[in-house]
Order: structure tokens, then C-alpha cells, then sequence
């Protein structure tokens, strides 16, 4: 049977070795292990993301205690260290002998045998000097030279740092409330009731971070659809849109559906939502979301954003075009982002979402409403295209000035937009823009 550091070391290597998404392998993982312990899903979680928030300063202390270089490595041996050396520099509560123990039992498992010496001579010259690796801000935040660089050109040192930091940050589990479902006090008298504790999420926002709970699926508030999973910054874009009752509202890349549930549910029961994705695998996410949640002015289609619709046009009071993005501002969920982004991506994706946005514009009826937002922090993929669309369609940008409480961005807000920075705000890191189609 496998252990806790045995299933962390598989996850890793599912993300690391074969290019899996952390965040997924985890879940999926986890679920086929219902009767684990809590206590053991935690320690887990932080080991995995541990190690893959931190690769890069990982590598670099076990290159300057091993004469074999991580990148020269077997693949579970290169795992197995890289686990173990995380253990021990960043887990103050496990012991270094246990790292170096239970290292060299997971080599042998797998049938390494020749290698047990060289594993626990590694981790024991670690474990003799647990000072981390000194260098420049792109090694202490363990985030690629190149992608530093561009942050620190585009927002300064200071926000740069206070990015990274809120990036190491453990995250909360933020939950919006379906409030067309049932009341506020419904739901945290149903969140209390199972020993769920609460924490108000910022910007007067209609839900709540959850903690000291088991699992998500166990709360009957969940059960009922009463709560849907979402980052802060997304519940913002949907507060943004705003969308009247009784609106037609296309969300064109919607999975898993947190703000096409967020629209119907704002919409109290009258109007339309049509949720759309590129897979059948993508929208089978929302319909789920749905079945559980139960709005019945929300329906889901399989359909490619690029391609014009012409029994769309013209025919939306709201269009919310969440493109596809590099990710970027998700980083403190899904470290491993950070390692496969190039500035070639980020201008293939920054065309992409030209392309989407050209068809987003001509389902508008005369003056409806566009909602473009993503997760990143990267100015290619946002204020760029937000200028590009003003300038290129028959767009005027509408402001955002009630969306958050006044401060340092209250020009941008004017202006229709908004860049929301993890250190800078208690949340994701993500852009929300708004515009309307000028009546003709």
C-alpha cells in the first residue's frame, strides 16, 4: 500500500515529469482515496505544492550537494530528492532523519536498490546544511530570470516582491453564495451547522472563505448548491458585469462555470445564460456545477469561441469573454505555471484572444455590454487588447468605479478596467474589463 509520501511523490512526478496540472492530478488522486485521514490529505497538499512552488531553488541546493546534476537524474530518484530536500528545508514539523528514511524505503520500492546510498548521502549533506541557496529574486521566489524581469519592468520591484509573496501564501478555499437558492443566513446557518468555520471575503462580496472543514462535498450546502467554489477575482467580474434582470447573456469560455452560475444566479430566476466551451470534457464540467445547483435559465453548449456564430449576432445584452491566458495570476494555485509560460505563448494567446474578442463584439446588441477578463498579470494578454478592442470596434469603455472600494486604481476604474495584483489585492491575480457597443 502506498504512503503519504509515496502518492506525494507520484503527484509530483505526474507534474513535473509528465507535464500534469498540480491542482487536477491532486484532486483526482485524492479522490480515489476517500478514507484517508485528513490530517494525511493536508500533509500531502503541502508537500506537492511545496515542492513545485519551490523547483528551482530546490534544484539549485541539491546541484550544489550532489555530484550527479538533478537534470542527469532518473526521474523518480530526481522526484525522491527533490520531495525529500523540500521536507527538509521548508517542513519545520518533520524530522530530517524521517525524510532521509522514508527517501531511501521509496528507491528501493521502485526497485532502485543501487542508488539508496547515493539518495541518503544527498539528503544527509542537505540536512547538515539546510540554508537555502542565496542568489537574485527570480531564485528566491524560484520563478524563471526572463519572467521576472518582464514583471518587474511592467509593475516595479516593490509590487513584484509583494506578488511573489502573496503567491507563497497558503491559499483559502473562497465560496460564493447562490443567493436566488437560498438566504444568507441559510447557508451559514448550514456552514456552521457542520462545525465549518467562516471568514468574510473582501469587498463586501456575497460569500466566504471556508476552513476547518473535511471535504467540500461533505457540506450539504454544497450538496444543495447553495455555494459554488470561485476565486475572489472572479466573483469581482461577475459583480462587474452586472447584468439587468431579465438579460440575454452568452458566456463564451465558460468552464467550469463559476461565472455562468454567478450570472443566472444574479439574474434571479428570470432572463437567460447560455454557458459555451470548446469540449464536450470541458462543458460536462459546467453541467455538473449545474445539476447540483439546479438554475433552470442556464443551458450549456459545446461551441469554438473563434468561430463566428451569425445566429448570435447582434443578439446578447451581455457577452463575458473570460479568454484563455497564459494563467499567470493563478501562480499561488498552480505553481507549475510559472515554469511552462514563454513570451512566445503569451503572444500566441494574446492573438487568440483577438480572435475570440472579434466575434465576442458582433453578438452585442446595440448597446450591450462586454465583460473581458482573465487570469494573468501580464499586460500583452490584458490592457493591450483592452485598448486594442476600443480602438479597433464600435466600443466606449464603461466604468468601474462601484466594483471596488476607492483606491490607488481609481483611474483605471474610470477608464473601464481594472488589474487586480496578488499582493497588492487579497486575491488572484486578474483583469476585468468592461465596455458597450455603441448604439447605431
Amino acid at each position: 500500500m502506498e504512503n503519504t509520501r509515496e502518492i506525494a511523490c507520484s503527484i509530483v512526478s505526474a507534474v513535473l515529469e509528465q507535464g500534469g496540472q498540480s491542482h487536477v492530478v491532486l484532486r483526482e488522486t485524492l479522490n480515489r482515496h476517500p478514507e484517508m485521514p485528513g490530517r494525511d490529505r493536508h500533509f500531502i497538499q503541502c508537500l506537492v505544492h511545496g515542492t513545485v512552488e519551490n523547483l528551482l531553488l530546490l534544484d539549485a541546493k541539491l546541484n550544489r550537494v550532489s555530484k550527479t546534476p538533478v537534470n542527469k537524474m532518473k526521474p523518480w530518484i530526481r522526484t525522491i530528492l527533490r520531495t525529500g530536500a523540500y521536507q527538509i528545508l521548508f517542513m519545520e514539523k518533520v524530522p530530517a532523519s524521517a525524510a532521509c528514511n522514508e527517501a531511501v524505503k521509496l528507491a528501493e520500492k521502485h526497485h532502485f536498490h543501487g542508488l539508496k546510498g547515493f539518495v541518503n548521502g544527498v539528503l544527509r549533506a542537505v540536512a547538515r546544511d539546510p540554508s537555502l541557496p542565496e542568489g537574485d529574486l527570480a531564485l528566491r521566489y524560484s520563478t524563471p530570470a526572463w519572467l521576472m524581469e518582464r514583471w518587474q519592468k511592467t509593475w516595479g520591484t516593490e509590487k513584484t516582491k509583494a506578488m511573489m509573496e502573496a503567491f507563497l501564501q497558503p491559499a483559502k478555499l473562497s465560496v460564493r453564495w447562490n443567493l436566488s437558492l437560498a438566504t444568507k443566513d441559510e447557508i451559514i446557518q448550514s456552514l456552521t451547522g457542520q462545525k465549518a468555520a467562516l471568514e468574510p471575503l473582501p469587498f463586501g462580496l456575497p460569500g466566504c472563505f471556508l476552513t476547518e472543514f473535511e471535504r467540500i462535498d461533505g457540506l450539504t450546502a454544497f450538496q444543495k448548491g447553495w455555494i459554488q467554489v470561485q476565486d475572489v477575482s472572479s466573483i469581482l467580474a461577475g459583480e462587474a458585469a452586472a447584468p439587468k434582470p431579465g438579460s440575454r447573456i452568452l458566456d463564451l469560455c465558460a468552464a467550469p462555470g463559476g461565472k455562468s452560475l454567478h450570472l443566472a444566479d444574479l439574474l434571479r430566476g428570470t432572463g437567460e445564460v447560455i454557458a459555451c466551451d470548446l469540449t464536450e470534457k470541458k462543458t460536462a464540467m459546467i453541467e455538473e456545477n449545474l445539476r447540483r445547483c439546479g438554475l433552470l435559465n442556464l443551458s450549456v453548449q459545446v461551441s469554438d469561441a473563434r468561430v463566428f456564430r451569425p445566429e448570435w449576432e447582434a443578439s446578447f445584452d451581455l457577452v463575458m469573454a473570460d479568454l484563455p491566458c497564459s494563467g499567470l495570476g493563478t501562480i499561488g494555485h498552480k505553481p507549475e505555471i510559472k515554469y511552462r509560460v514563454t513570451p512566445e505563448s503569451i503572444h500566441s494567446l494574446s492573438a487568440l484572444q483577438r480572435e475570440i474578442l472579434s466575434a465576442a463584439v458582433r453578438y452585442l446588441k446595440p448597446g450591450g455590454t462586454l465583460v473581458y477578463s482573465t487570469c494573468t498579470v501580464d499586460a500583452e494578454e490584458n490592457i493591450d487588447n483592452f485598448r486594442w478592442l476600443l480602438e479597433t470596434f464600435p466600443l466606449e469603455p464603461v466604468p468601474l468605479t462601484d466594483v471596488l472600494p476607492q483606491g490607488p486604481e481609481d483611474e483605471s476604474r474610470k477608464a473601464g478596467y481594472i488589474q487586480l495584483l496578488p499582493g497588492t489585492h487579497p486575491c488572484d491575480g486578474f483583469f476585468i474589463s468592461k465596455c458597450k457597443r455603441k448604439d447605431q
